[in-house]
């Protein structure tokens, strides 16, 4: 009798892996014969649910965004309507885990990836999905213009990943609440 494989598992697991080897030589180490081994396997256990490379990297995308929605969810159903937006803003400034690993694999994404990418898609579903909240958040905070706010949370957030990446210790988490905190004040009229 076969035994029953857990798909989803298994790109779970395949996902994990290509991002252990983003974290440990970057992106250029991601191949199938990398992540194979990572997981103790053969290539074809990977190539039979991911056949490429582009595949490997989308999936791991997909996890990752995936685990940042489920981190996320808990932040959003627990603030009250007129605080979502600040609540929002303030879980998409913070560094944990495994989150510069994932903005250095989006940056390398984002900058090298053909534009009919796989991959690049994903990123831009999430970063449309992203902007949405922040609109939606935006106008239950009362703010006068909700997709104004939404348009510079989402410039100065994604400009965090970046900033994060190139000077950690300045663009901390630390540094970058407050400052996201106050300018979430000044787009919705707060004291």
């Amino acid at each position: 009798m076969p035994v029953e494989i857990d798909v989803t598992e298994r790109l779970a697991t395949i996902a994990a892996a290509t991002l252990d080897i983003v974290a440990a030589e970057g992106i250029d180490g991601v191949t199938i014969r990398a992540v194979a081994k990572r997981i103790g396997g053969s290539t074809t256990l990977v190539t039979n649910y991911l056949p490429t490379r582009e595949a490997l990297l989308t999936n791991a995308v997909e996890h990752a965004i995936g685990d940042w929605e489920e981190d996320m969810a808990p932040v959003v159903a627990g603030a009250p309507a007129r605080d979502r937006l600040a609540a929002v803003a303030a879980w998409a400034c913070t560094t944990s885990g495994d989150d510069e690993v994932l903005r250095r694999l989006f940056m390398e994404i984002l900058g090298r990836a053909d534009p009919a990418s796989e991959a690049l898609r994903v990123l831009a579903r999430d970063a449309r999905r992203n902007h949405g909240l922040f609109a939606e958040a935006a106008a239950d905070a009362g703010a006068p213009d909700p997709a104004f706010a939404a348009d510079v949370l989402h410039l100065v957030l994604r400009g965090f990943y970046v900033s994060s990446l190139e000077d950690p210790e300045r663009w901390s988490s630390e540094r970058t609440g407050p400052v996201v905190e106050r300018l979430v004040r000044l787009l919705v009229g707060g004291p």
